[in-house]
């Protein structure tokens, strides 16, 4: 299990009973004859990331069409879980876990392999600025918050040492990690990437209307035939209000944020690492990124904690429909012209 996403409180507050009212006044009340064109909302939920993904969908509800739905986000759920199980850090058997611990991994699952390769890749694209192998700095941040402490200096450039995203290589299936110490988290990207395997699922078993919730969010078509799903972006200092509204477009939403699991009260230490100093970055309390991939949102929204806002947006231009939106400490919030504010 995900623990780290086990203690973080989704930055995404998805209105899920709101949704799920209005798509049920579309489906025939209890004892009444189903209305050609009526619709019924299908739900499946389960455990996976350390947290409870959520699958809704609506289907025909006459003849088989809801037993068809159902089994397609059965399916999709089960995929969800394999991911899980494939890239958790907290599972011995765990691929990520074995390559961590041997430095090689023989034969990875395609999984693994299109989360790791787009890891390298945004490695290039921000110079470092986005790394998954920032895993020993997290888990050195770990103890000495079990401690009641921060690292020391010295102790943070030890661990800094160990951090270069270079030193993995793929060579067809094949993984191997060059230096001794390395360990790789892919939890910035893999609830991402569930929603884009779970959306792929789903379209071609034929499913027209769907939310994803896996912790970043995804969807296909609309709440109602004239209302798109609306998500509360959570304010970065109070957990009860939202800083702002989105009207969701079809593209997946991410977030990152210095509220999601904290090492120090103050928001000053958090479990996102700038690489080349190796604490926590100061200027954002919280990004959020729209792309047409959720392996892509999750990753940028990483980023871009990390990036000043010019190298962020220099950034979304190498992502063709790709937007954003910065929550600075003071939580004042800058958006690119395409986030669909409501």
């Amino acid at each position: 299990m995900m623990q780290r996403r086990l203690l973080i409180v989704s930055p995404l507050a998805l209105a899920g009973a709101l949704a799920a009212d209005d798509w049920t006044r579309l489906t025939a009340p209890p004892g009444q004859r189903i209305a050609p064109g009526a619709r019924e909302l299908v739900r499946v939920a389960a455990t996976a990331f350390g947290t409870t993904v959520c699958l809704s969908a609506l289907a025909d509800a006459a003849d088989a069409g809801a037993a068809h739905t159902r089994a397609a986000l059965r399916s999709a759920m089960a995929e969800v879980q394999r991911i899980d199980g494939l890239l958790s850090l907290f599972r011995p058997d765990s691929q990520l876990s074995i390559l961590n611990r041997d430095g090689a991994l023989p034969a990875a699952d395609p999984h693994l392999l299109r989360n790791l390769r787009y890891a390298l890749q945004l490695g290039d694209l921000t110079a470092g600025a986005f790394d998954p192998s920032v895993q020993p700095l997290w888990e050195l941040f770990a103890r000495a918050r079990a401690a009641g402490t921060v690292p020391e200096a010295a102790a943070i450039a030890r661990a800094r040492q160990l951090v270069d995203y270079r030193a993995v290589r793929i060579d067809g299936e094949r993984v191997r990690i060059e230096r001794p110490g390395l360990r790789l988290t892919l939890n910035s990207l893999a609830q991402g990437y569930a929603v884009d395997v779970v959306l792929d699922i789903l379209r071609r078993a034929g499913v027209d209307a769907a939310l994803i919730d896996t912790g970043e969010i995804g969807n296909l078509g609309r709440r109602t035939p004239t209302q798109p799903w609306t998500l509360g972006v959570q304010h970065p200092r109070d957990r009860t209000a939202f800083i702002a509204l989105l009207g969701m477009d079809g593209r997946v939403v991410s977030t990152s944020g210095d509220y999601a699991t904290t090492f120090t009260s103050d928001f000053r230490y958090h479990h996102i690492f700038d690489p080349a100093l190796g604490v926590s970055p100061r200027a954002f309390s919280s990004t959020l990124v729209l792309a047409d991939s959720g392996l892509i949102a999750d990753g940028i929204s990483t980023a871009l904690m990390v990036l000043d806002r010019a190298a962020g947006t220099a950034l979304l231009r190498h992502h063709a429909g790709a937007d954003a939106i910065w929550i600075d400490k003071q939580a004042r919030l800058t958006a690119t012209a395409g986030v669909p504010l409501v």
